[in-house]
């Protein structure tokens, strides 16, 4: 073997020699980050934007893979596991669903009555309410000897469950002559008992307003809380009348003002 092929064999095992390297640097440098990502989980992901209330359909969802140490420790595995329920709020289109994000279908709890009522479109927040929501249901009331007027939360973390269309109606004025106005018709899902205190504050209040709770809150309103009477501090719920009078007599004297609510509401679910 002469110089020149002697040269050449030792460049072919030199060649072979890093070849052989890179392989092991490469193999050792993929185990590493295999090893530090973890093994890989299967994930619900969004393929589209969704809205609050929206039901889960197979279109809006697809299977993808991600290490396991990345995702969510709620996260959703499967179809059937989302297979019927809401969305509780409004998520972008590669977003991971997780539990806390789905919800049942509003509907009636046992016992409960669907009531509905038709909510001024300008002041009782029913361009921001969806079904699934949770609101305060206040009205303002009216003194028939004083004529004094005082605002209470009559019914508590009412579940809505439909919101309908607006549509004109004619509303009585302070003067008593009517004019057309927007009012919106909003379902709620009640108790007995809260269903009669909606029903009569419908017929005897000057006006119902909605008090739309933040997501997750259902801490239940106190005596203070829940009446005002325009004196710069909460009036006490056993006050009925704006002159501070008590009794039997107070409560004669202000015969449209309906019951006022301290619990919770039980169609909250």
């Amino acid at each position: 073997m002469n110089p020149r092929q002697r040269r050449g064999v030792l460049l072919l095992l030199v060649t072979i020699l890093g070849a052989a390297l890179t392989f092991v640097g490469i193999a050792a440098y993929v185990n590493s980050v295999s090893s530090q990502v973890g093994p890989m989980v299967k994930v619900l992901k969004l393929t589209t934007h969704i809205d609050p209330m929206h039901p889960i359909a197979d279109k809006d969802v697809e299977v993808v893979e991600l290490p396991k140490r990345w995702a969510p420790v709620n996260a959703v595995s499967s179809f059937g596991q989302v297979d019927g329920l809401v969305s509780v709020g409004s998520y972008d289109a590669g977003a991971v669903l997780q539990k806390g994000m789905l919800t049942e279908r509003p509907g009636l709890a046992e016992g409960n009555r669907e009531v509905a009522i038709m909510v001024d479109a300008e002041t009782g927040v029913a361009g921001r309410v969806s079904p699934g929501d949770h609101v305060d249901i206040v009205a303002t009331v009216e003194d028939q000897s004083t004529k004094q007027r005082k605002a209470q939360v009559i019914v508590q973390n009412a579940l809505i469950i439909n919101v309908g269309v607006e549509t004109t109606v004619e509303q009585e004025n302070s003067s008593g002559s009517f004019s057309e106005g927007k009012a919106i018709p909003v379902t709620f899902s009640l108790s007995t008992n809260d269903s009669l205190k909606v029903a009569y504050a419908e017929s005897f209040a000057v006006k119902l307003r909605l008090a739309l709770r933040g997501t997750g809150d259902s801490q239940p309103l106190t005596e203070e809380q829940s009446v005002y009477g325009g004196s710069g501090t909460a009036s006490s719920g056993d006050q009925s009348s704006p002159n501070g009078g008590g009794g039997a007599a107070a409560n004669e004297s202000q015969p449209s003002t309906p019951p006022n609510n301290n619990e919770q509401n039980g169609g909250q679910r």
